[in-house]
């Protein structure tokens, strides 16, 4: 098992990069549409004024407050920044605040996306909002204090320092009831776009949900590699077995996934591997012995036949003297020699039962096709090795079939096919010739072939003929 855990950890280190590769782009690019959508919303709503309301509403409802936040007719610092605090966190109420249903983008965007200042009439700071770590209130100038001096009328400034960020700057002054100027509220709005958000000012939620998405890669990427690992090993493990002429291991993935499917291909594969590593063992070991025969044949059995006839010759010559006996056993010796060499011929010689079946088939359908002059096409699988009745059944039926296309079609071209599907076995022989005119099944040739196939393991025989549409005889069996 050590010999596969480098590829193990080379595929979980691949699938947990593609995780991260596609997981965190993905992340970047939804939340950055959705940032993006909402923020436009957002700001729609306060370029149509919702600041500048809320700013004048706010100043209205300080006035009215004026005089509960002063302590012995001056202003009370701390009343002053709890009041100033409220009413910022209302203005960032997700539901009712700055603007109707977009108010929670501000949270969003930014930990603190507004400021505010209470300034005295004299234009110092009675009170301000507590400062963002990456930015300061910018407060106003004199000069400005002075322009906004109408009550009422929100006194819009220019925005200053940083350039990326969406800023306002408003500047109300505030008035009692007498209608004499106490002060001013200042308030500035400063929310960072979609692309600062996630690359600058990302906050915890941004990175637990990187957090997450790094373990959920490498968790999946984990299982995923131990569930298709292991089924790829035992593939290379019946791989390697393959091709040490080991054929008996199987991979035995009976899942209907891909894997399964190239699975089952393999282990199909493997019996095709193992019927054609024997038929081409056999027909070696055939072609060896015919060889070694013929070489006797043309040199000892041709040596020794001389032999006797030289025997035979001296023999004649030498008459019946003692010498004439002694040619005439050496030359029945000879001659038994001849009689045993011939029948070790006979034996090396190679039988057509000792020919795979395929083999076996192909050449009567080629001795077929030379004598008729007819074409003929072969599809002939390596099937596993069958009994030798079932042999001789298939072989009669596909003689007797070829033997009808000969007298009966004159069909210029056969199809023979020998198709192994799982445990079946499909014997076809098609012609193109005229077809059956009349009803064939009275014919003795048929019969026969009918009963042959029906007394096969599993056997069903199919005749179909059509009128100028040819032949077709379908024998098909189980193999176990």
């Amino acid at each position: 098992m050590t010999l596969h855990r480098p590829r193990l950890r080379g595929l979980v280190s691949k699938l947990a990069l593609f995780y991260l590769l596609l997981s965190l782009p993905t992340l970047i690019v939804v939340e950055s549409v959705i940032l993006t959508y909402e923020f436009q919303r957002f700001v729609s709503g306060v370029e149509r004024g919702s600041l500048e309301r809320a700013v004048v509403r706010g100043a209205g409802n300080f006035d009215a407050q004026w005089s509960g936040l002063l302590d012995q007719q001056a202003p009370n610092p701390a009343a002053l920044k709890l009041w100033l605090d409220a009413w910022i966190l209302r203005l960032q109420q997700p539901r009712g605040g700055l603007t109707p249903d977009e108010s929670y983008i501000l949270l969003e965007r930014s930990e603190v996306p507004m400021a505010a200042a209470i300034i005295g009439a004299e234009g110092a700071v009675l009170a301000r909002t507590e400062d963002n770590a990456r930015w300061t209130l910018d407060l106003p100038t004199a000069a400005e204090l002075r322009d906004a001096a109408a009550p009422g009328a929100p006194f819009h400034l220019p925005p200053v320092g940083d350039s990326d960020y969406k800023i306002q700057r408003i500047l109300v002054a505030l008035h009692d009831a007498a209608g004499t100027r106490n002060g001013w509220l200042f308030v500035e709005l400063r929310v960072p776009p979609a692309w600062r958000h996630l690359l600058v000012d990302s906050s915890f939620e941004s990175a637990t949900v990187f957090a997450f998405l790094i373990v959920f890669g490498l968790a999946s990427s984990l299982f995923l590699a131990a569930w298709v690992t292991r089924r790829l090993n035992r593939i290379e493990r019946a791989a390697i077995a393959w091709s040490r002429g080991d054929f008996s291991n199987r991979i035995n993935d009976h899942s209907s996934d891909e894997i399964g499917g190239l699975s089952r291909k393999l282990d199909g594969m493997a019996f095709d591997l193992k019927c054609l590593v024997r038929s081409r063992a056999q027909l070696a070991a055939l072609a060896e012995r015919q060889r070694l025969a013929r070489d006797l044949h043309d040199t000892v059995k041709q040596k020794a036949f001389a032999l006797n006839l030289q025997l035979a010759t001296a023999r004649r010559t030498l008459g019946t003297g003692a010498g004439g006996e002694r040619l005439e056993l050496a030359q029945r010796l000879t001659q038994q020699i001849q009689q045993e060499l011939g029948q070790i011929l006979d034996e090396m010689h190679a039988s057509d039962a000792e020919l795979p079946f395929a083999e076996r088939l192909r050449m009567r359908a080629s001795d077929w096709s030379h004598t008729s002059g007819a074409s003929l096409g072969f599809n002939i699988d390596d099937v596993p090795p069958l009994a030798a009745a079932v042999e001789d059944s298939l072989l009669r039926i596909a003689d007797e079939a070829l033997s009808n296309v000969l007298r009966h079609s004159g069909a210029s071209h056969v199809d023979v096919s020998l198709r192994r599907t799982a445990e079946r076995v499909s014997l076809v022989i098609a012609d193109n010739g005229t077809g059956a005119r009349a009803d064939p099944g009275q014919g003795m040739g048929l019969r026969n072939m009918r009963e042959r196939a029906e007394a096969l393991p599993g056997g069903r025989f199919e005749f179909d003929s059509t009128p100028e549409h040819g032949t077709r005889v379908t024998v098909g069996f189980q193999t176990r």
